[in-house]
């Protein structure tokens, strides 16, 4: 392999190594390896979408949407950035898609290990509707954010080199958001 090759096979960002740099160098050669990068983060991005859109069928539809959008477009990522934060755009996108052709349904709760009384059920059904709705009055960076480190589960690290932040940044923008939910859902609820 030649230097170029190298080079185009490991982008680096900030002195950083792409971790998905061979399977998208591989995706690109063969449709098929693509199910690698597919595998990695598929569950990150549907609990991306599931923050972000509450009806699960939507969800999944996004979810899938994003993944045939990056296969289709995988000729286009260039590595100037991490793969996972080319995804993470398209997944961005596609949930802004979804949210401005349908309206968005409560959220399905998981089910605790014992059953709540009819009561308890309609009580935290009611606070989980009242906090997305609170969710919903942050700008659309801060519900991004929110998504990408509780619904996709990015830590703070991968997050800062998605956002050319430092991971302290985000973990500052993190409190405040948060601060600004609790401060809300405090004062809703007196």
């Amino acid at each position: 392999m030649n230097a170029n090759a190298l080079a185009d096979a490991h982008p680096v960002q900030a002195g950083r190594v792409d971790a998905d740099a061979e399977l998208v160098a591989a995706a690109r050669t063969n449709p098929r390896e693509f199910l690698a990068l597919y595998e990695r983060y598929f569950d990150r991005v549907l609990g991306y979408a599931r923050l972000r859109i509450r009806d699960p069928a939507t969800c999944e539809d996004v979810t899938s949407r994003v993944f045939t959008t990056a296969l289709e477009q995988i000729h286009r990522f260039r590595g100037e950035g991490s793969f996972a934060a080319w995804l993470f755009q398209i997944a961005r996108n596609t949930v802004r898609d979804a949210q401005r052709q349908r309206p968005t349904e409560p959220l399905a709760e998981d089910r605790p290990a014992t059953d709540p009384t009819p009561e308890e059920s309609v009580l935290e059904r009611e606070r989980a509707r009242h906090l997305h709705a609170l969710i919903r009055l942050l700008r659309p960076e801060q519900q991004h954010l929110l998504a990408l480190r509780y619904g996709a589960g990015l830590p703070y690290e991968e997050i800062g080199l998605m956002l050319g932040s430092a991971p302290a940044t985000v973990r500052v923008r993190m409190h405040r958001i948060l601060e600004e939910l609790r401060l809300r859902y405090s004062d809703d609820q007196a």
